[in-house]
């Protein structure tokens, strides 16, 4: 009957057995399945025993140097004692109500087996092998080149080569990242100052950026993930009691703004303008200097993200009132009117007058219609007022008005033209008014009355009364023009439609029904009044009669 590890206490003698429990089993290993090798100690001696067991735990081989002449020693005994014993089954393990079941088992497992089903593990899935290999591996100093294969290493481990990553994989890759990366971000805020622990830390965010761009998904993770660790490193830099080591800090970041690729790295202006938010004065005025020095070496113009490049150091050196010393940096970007504005007005308030119209013509070169120019040419008036150059106001205002359709510029462009041309010009300028549409029908409707007003021409003021004519404007010409032509007004103020355009709902209508209704009661019959509203809805296939008519009805209780 062959020896196996289950019957060898029926198969070999039971004086050899205890003999062989004497002895002690020490260092046993299983160098490939089914093959151990240990030393047993016998007393004061020692001696190197191996054995083969096959499947079915038939022992097929043995070795002893102990060189007795029996087919089994007592250290071959010993041995074998040990291995069947390592390879009995554990009892299971009874876990109690309120105990972590993972706890339990790890407390009481066979390692041999732990370490078989760690392996299977392993084989099956790629990122627990990698995150594996990082945790036990020893810990050295990476290089970048080796912290950038992490990054990839990771990716792959989770999704192979696919550019299409759905949000549990890449869930998994960051958290891939989190584990393996940390050492590299925890090295850097341990040493701020430490160059090698910097361009390590630079790496693993060019690498994880890099992989944002190529992948295609709309999830937030990794950037949340970059400034998580940049975040960290706003206060790792700002603790540096010591100037030069928190100007060494900082200048990492600042030399790594160029990206060497046309274009600059936005994540670091916004981390160093996170660092100047929380820092002294002086350390402000610093970052910002060096900042605009290194922007005024650039040509913004030529990045492919330069515009925000540019937007970005206006609004630092603005916030920070800083903008004086720098503003012959900055120039304007063309179509972006808000930033030009922003941007002139901060000249004219410097009384920079010769950059900014310099800045508003070349602007004004750029556009091909005339309402493009409106915002430059305001700013090119208020120059000249400052200027006091009535000369250059009078060149200037014959254009702006048909836009801004304000009144004293208006006049002042009258006062300096004589016969025809003052005909002319107020003939285009009552044609213009009654021509615009939104946005400048506001304006164009109070210039338009106002201008009426002037010329006594109030036959054409009540014609032009239509559904964008506020009832203020109205009521404040009301007696003027019911004393030219009252019978006409009346007409108008009843095919009078209500405004669905810019004056609806910015007004208060009813707030000068009570007073327009007095006068109308003045100068009108209440007879006649309910007459003539009566015979407009009688006589017309569709009449809805405004607000105004409404309320006069409801007093008259018509």
């Amino acid at each position: 009957m062959a020896l196996t590890l289950k019957n060898y206490a029926t198969t070999l003698p039971s004086d050899l057995i205890l003999q062989a429990k004497k002895n002690k089993v020490r260092e046993c290993d299983e160098t490939e399945k089914g093959h151990f090798i240990s030393y047993v100690d016998d007393g004061d001696e020692s001696f190197d025993v191996s054995l083969t067991v096959r499947t079915g735990n038939e022992i097929i081989m043995h070795t002893c140097e102990c060189n007795s002449k029996g087919s089994f020693c007592r250290h071959k005994v010993a041995l074998i004692i040990h291995v069947a014993e390592e390879k009995k089954p554990k009892e299971i393990v009874k876990v109690k109500k309120n105990e972590n079941k993972v706890d339990a088992l790890l407390d009481d497992i066979d390692p041999d087996g732990l370490k078989e089903w760690v392996k299977g593990l392993i084989s099956k899935n790629k990122d627990i092998e990698l995150s594996f290999i990082n945790y036990f591996s020893a810990k050295k100093q990476l290089t970048p080149a080796e912290v950038a294969k992490i990054v990839t290493d990771a990716v792959k481990a989770v999704a192979g080569n696919k550019r299409a990553i759905d949000l549990t994989q890449l869930k998994k890759i960051v958290e891939l990242w989190s584990e393996m990366l940390g050492p590299v971000a925890e090295d850097y805020h341990a040493g701020v100052t430490n160059e090698k622990s910097f361009l390590n830390f630079h790496t693993m965010l060019e690498a994880c950026i890099d992989f944002q761009f190529k992948v295609d998904s709309g999830s937030n993770k990794i950037s949340k993930f970059i400034d998580e660790f940049l975040q960290k490193s706003v206060e790792a830099v700002s603790n540096l009691q010591v100037e030069e080591a928190w100007d060494k800090a900082i200048s990492y970041f600042i030399n790594h703004v160029p990206d060497g690729l046309n274009r600059v790295r936005m994540h670091y202006l916004l981390h160093l303008k996170n660092i100047i938010s929380i820092s002294s004065e002086e350390r402000q005025i610093k970052i910002i200097n060096w900042l605009a020095k290194q922007f005024e070496k650039s040509k913004p113009d030529t990045l492919m993200n330069g515009t925000f490049y540019c937007k970005f150091i206006f609004e630092i050196a603005k916030d920070y009132s800083l903008f004086p010393e720098y503003s012959n940096l900055f120039k304007p970007i063309r179509f972006d009117n808000e930033y030009n504005q922003t941007l002139i007005t901060l000249l004219i308030e410097n009384k920079n007058l010769d950059l900014a119209k310099k800045y508003c013509n070349e602007q004004i070169q750029y556009n091909y219609r005339q309402e493009y120019n409106i915002l430059y040419l305001k700013l090119l008036k208020e120059i000249h007022l400052i200027e006091k150059d009535d000369e250059a106001l009078a060149l200037l205002l014959p254009v702006l008005v048909p836009f801004t359709f304000d009144f004293d510029d208006y006049l002042f462009v009258k006062e300096r033209l004589t016969g025809e041309e003052r005909k002319k010009w107020q003939t285009k300028m009552l044609a213009k008014s009654r021509g615009v549409s939104s946005p400048y029908k506001k304006a164009a409707t109070v210039f338009f009355f106002k201008l009426a007003d002037t010329e006594k021409t109030y036959r054409k003021m009540i014609d032009y009364i239509d559904s964008d004519t506020p009832y203020s404007i109205i009521l404040q010409y009301f007696e003027s023009m019911v004393l030219t032509d009252k019978n006409r007004l009346l007409e108008a103020i009843l095919r009078k439609t209500e405004d669905y355009g810019w004056n609806r709902g910015r007004e208060n209508d009813e707030a000068y029904f009570p007073e327009l209704f007095e006068l109308f009661v003045r100068y009108y019959q209440a007879d006649y009044l309910k007459m003539v509203i009566s015979s407009a809805e009688k006589g017309r296939f569709y009449f809805r009669p405004n607000d105004l008519i409404v309320y006069i009805k409801q007093q008259l209780s018509v």
